[in-house]
């Protein structure tokens, strides 16, 4: 069993070049099927209590949630996050997106995967 330490964040900051990203990202890859959807990771830092999202990427996804199956590309996040920390080493995962109407049943898994990544956030 695995106990984090509780955590109290004040405010979530999210740059709205981050924001105009993931619109881009949900209408590059979901065309006419309004059920797609499109995942990545928040990137930026946490100080006293404030989580500053600053910088954003798409992961490759597939789901069928008619089947409860999901494919989430992990090599293509552990390779992304090794290349970002070359150019900014300040920066880590603080979170992660999904675009949708609702909630599915994988996200529970899915936000696992992203807590191993920074089990502090």
């Amino acid at each position: 069993m695995v106990i984090h330490k509780s955590t109290k964040f004040i405010k979530v900051v999210i740059h709205p070049t981050v924001l105009l990203g993931i619109v881009d990202h949900m209408n590059r890859v979901v065309k006419d099927n309004t059920d797609e959807r499109v995942i990545g990771a928040l990137l930026g830092n946490v100080r006293n209590g404030i989580i500053d999202v600053t910088n954003y990427f798409g992961v490759p996804f597939t789901e069928k949630p008619e089947d409860n199956i999901w494919v989430l590309d992990v090599d293509y996040v552990d390779e992304m996050i090794q290349m970002l920390r070359k150019v900014n080493a300040a920066e880590t995962v603080v979170g992660w997106y999904q675009t949708g109407s609702r909630l599915r049943l994988n996200d529970i898994l899915i936000n696992e995967r992203f807590q191993t990544i920074n089990p502090d956030v």
